[in-house]
């Protein structure tokens, strides 16, 4: 079976694919492949051996071919995990060293995190966490992987494996790969973790990063999502307005690139 961890960017998925990792190789029921950039599930099912689980992660619905039919015939199960989508923005900012505009009228990034919200949640067979929770209670949150993929585990060993991957063991890994790293690779392939990955970790980062129009605009374009998922809004409609005004040619001026690439 294949195991998809597929939260969104900035979110815990590389932490909900360590622990699922941890689980699967401490009771000796799989093993984890990596990131995958792009696949197709039905590929990746004859490479893997159909008595064992392998976990796999992966961030945009579409570079993985094939996940509704391979979840719908129960050869895949997911695990995902979500975030205030300020905080998302706020931490990929400081991850990529960008500028709000420039994830937001360039990279395209958050819009298209926000559509696969809903692309991957929206599949059955789904564990969904939601990151402050997740990180807050790391022994429940291994336990609830176990549960979702029908693995028993002790309270003992849930603490234990929650243990190993703390922010401050996330720290040690990427230090000690940074030290021992022998080739080019961006990330340390068997943790996933690199060199920036872990900023504060904590919430509402975007109170204090953020400008109040930057805000406005970000709840413009996800006050849906920011509802459905109960994280309020803090912006008056006057203001998210005014913000669609302010950012205005940047749209415009991404309208008119693309056109000229077309042609």
């Amino acid at each position: 079976m294949l195991i998809i961890c597929c939260g969104m960017m900035r979110s815990g998925s590389t932490l909900q694919y360590q622990l699922t990792v941890a689980i699967l190789e401490k009771t000796g029921k799989g093993t984890g492949w990596g990131e995958i950039r792009y696949g197709d599930c039905q590929e990746l099912l004859e490479q893997y051996s159909s008595t064992s689980m392998q976990v796999v992660k992966v961030h945009q619905f579409r570079h993985l071919k094939g996940v509704e039919k391979a979840i719908a015939d129960k050869q895949a199960k997911g695990i995902y995990s979500y975030r205030d989508i300020r905080d998302v923005t706020v931490s990929l900012m400081k991850m990529r060293k960008a500028t709000f505009e420039r994830l937001m009228f360039q990279t395209g990034e958050i819009k298209e995190c926000i559509r696969d919200f809903y692309n991957w949640t929206n599949l059955d067979d789904m564990l969904i966490s939601r990151y402050d929770i997740m990180v807050n209670n790391l022994p429940q949150e291994v336990l609830r992987i176990a549960h979702h993929l029908n693995i028993d585990i002790s309270q003992e060993d849930a603490q234990e494996i929650a243990a190993q991957y703390s922010i401050e063991q996330q720290k040690k890994r990427i230090k000690q790969w940074q030290t021992n790293k022998v080739n080019e690779n961006s990330y340390d392939p068997k943790s996933l973790l690199h060199a920036n990955h872990i900023n504060s970790g904590k919430q509402n980062q975007w109170n204090k990063v953020l400008t109040p129009i930057q805000v406005a605009y970000l709840e413009s374009i996800s006050k849906d999502w920011l509802s459905l998922v109960n994280y309020p809004l803090t912006q008056p409609l006057a203001m998210q307005w005014l913000s669609q005004l302010t950012y205005s040619r940047y749209s415009i001026q991404r309208k008119l690139n693309n056109l000229k690439t077309v042609k």
